[in-house]
């Protein structure tokens, strides 16, 4: 289910089964359902029959369901997408992505497999790793590539292991990638997701790294372990001052458009439009995140 927020994506090794299962149960907004690294080759066509068989039978409820297929242009994945395509999940990420034609091409599948399945053309989401020099390099085109594209996913080991760089706990090597990510998914007008902590049990550098992604404009932030998606939930949503913020800012311009003015003033700082739409962006995260508290 898209519900318009992505705080946290939990990568869900589909070669387990009872991973698999315990993923319906997690606190995560989107579960990438991970069918490329992480499962040996030998292993492969046992985890993608297991992602069909959880897509017809499991209630993943709210959460977004995306599964990261193997290369296209390979075997596997050529294979992934013809089993899976029909089970009809939320999205599909592509691994390692650095041109827009990879992107295209694999738009182009997915339509021929939608249609053969019944399924309205472009209903299902594209998201792509960027795990590379040139992938960071050509963000900008692949965030734009095709209609579907939906988040540009980091994904550091392969991108430090690609540059050569050792990044240190303020990961200041990856500042560049960071960066252009962003950068290039707003140009696109889609979201970003962060890598993921690797040290599962360091729960500061999880806040560290999580609360940096988030001053940085990250939408989410990736994780491994479902221990570590509370902390991110909590630090990349909007926090309880930010929604008064916005609501504050909302009646203040509300009130000076009444008096013929495009600008006013709140606690003694000028707000105008940027302001306006930081404000309605706030209340949208809030809602989708909050959807009991009718904001």
């Amino acid at each position: 289910m898209i519900t318009g927020i992505r705080r946290s994506a939990l990568y869900v090794p589909c070669d387990n089964v009872a991973m698999i299962r315990k993923s319906a149960e997690v606190p995560a907004d989107v579960l990438l359902l991970n069918l490329e690294d992480g499962v040996a080759d030998f292993r492969k066509d046992a985890a993608r029959m297991n992602t069909v068989t959880a897509l017809k039978s499991l209630d993943f409820g709210r959460r977004e369901v995306v599964v990261r297929v193997n290369s296209p242009e390979s075997d596997a994945g050529r294979k992934d997408l013809a089993a899976i395509i029909p089970c009809r999940p939320d999205g599909i990420c592509l691994p390692k992505v650095e041109i827009p034609e990879a992107v295209a091409g694999a738009d182009a599948a997915m339509r021929t497999l939608e249609l053969a399945s019944g399924i309205p053309e472009g209903s299902i989401r594209l998201h792509a790793m960027i795990e590379s020099a040139a992938g960071v390099l050509g963000a900008r085109e692949v965030a734009a590539a095709a209609p579907r594209m939906t988040s540009l996913i980091f994904g550091s080991a392969d991108y430090c292991e690609d540059v050569r760089c050792t990044p240190a706990e303020d990961r200041i090597e990856m500042l560049l990638a960071l960066q252009m990510i962003v950068a290039a998914a707003r140009a696109a007008g889609i979201d970003a997701i962060d890598a993921p902590c690797f040290d599962i049990r360091n729960q500061d550098l999880l806040r560290r790294e999580t609360a940096q992604a988030r001053r940085f404009g990250f939408d989410g932030k990736s994780a491994l372990h479902p221990g570590q998606l509370p902390w991110i939930n909590e630090l990349m949503d909007v926090t309880r001052e930010e929604i008064e913020w916005a609501g504050r800012v909302l009646a203040e311009l509300r009130g000076a458009g009444e008096r013929g003015r495009a600008l006013s003033t709140l606690n003694g700082q000028l707000i105008d439009n940027p302001h306006r739409s930081a404000a309605e962006r706030i209340l949208r995260r809030a809602r989708a995140s909050r959807p009991q508290e009718g904001l």
